[in-house]
C-alpha cells in the first residue's frame, strides 16, 4: 500500500478552473480537487491532501495544518514514515522535493501528477457551487418518484 501526499495548494493553483473556485470558495476548491483525484487513484493507494489554514471540513484524507504551513506537516509526515511505508509526494516545491528525494519517496512535480491522472480543472467544480438563490430545486429522479409513491400511498 502507498501513501500519496499532496501539497493541495500547490496542485490547485496548477489548475486554472478550481484556482478560480478557489478564490471564491476555498473549501468547494479543497472538496472538489479531492473527488477529483480520489477516483483516478489505485485501489491500493492512501490519499491525504494537506491544505495551509484551517477548515471546517472533517475527513481524514483532507489535513489542514492551522498555523503553520503545509510543507510543514508534508516535512514531519515523510519523516516520521518513510521508513515504514512506501510514500509518494507530490508537490513543485523544492523544499518538500529535496526531503522527499532524501528520503527515497517517489516524486511527482504537481504538474505531471495532473498530467499522468488526466485531472481536469472542471471535474466535480459544479457539485461543489453553491446554487443560486433563484434557481429552481432540481426535479426528482423517476426512480424516486416511485420510491415515494409507493412509501406514501
Amino acid at each position: 500500500m502507498r501513501t500519496i501526499i499532496i501539497d493541495g495548494n500547490n496542485v490547485i493553483h496548477k489548475m486554472q478552473g478550481i484556482r478560480k473556485l478557489f478564490s471564491e470558495n476555498p473549501e468547494a476548491a479543497q472538496l472538489s480537487l479531492y473527488e477529483s483525484i480520489k477516483g483516478r487513484l489505485n485501489k491500493n493507494d492512501r490519499l491525504i491532501l494537506v491544505f495551509d489554514g484551517f477548515s471546517n471540513i472533517k475527513s481524514k484524507n483532507l489535513l489542514f495544518s492551522g498555523v503553520k504551513k503545509a510543507d510543514e506537516i508534508i516535512r514531519k509526515y515523510i519523516e516520521d514514515n518513510y521508513s515504514k511505508k512506501a510514500i509518494a509526494v507530490v508537490s513543485s516545491d523544492n523544499e518538500i522535493i529535496s526531503i522527499a528525494r532524501a528520503c527515497g519517496c517517489e516524486i511527482l512535480k504537481s504538474e505531471d501528477f495532473i498530467a499522468d491522472r488526466k485531472i481536469k480543472s472542471t471535474d466535480n467544480i459544479n457539485h461543489y457551487l453553491p446554487k443560486k438563490k433563484d434557481e429552481k430545486p432540481d426535479g426528482m429522479s423517476r426512480k424516486d418518484f416511485d420510491y415515494f409513491k409507493k412509501q406514501f400511498s
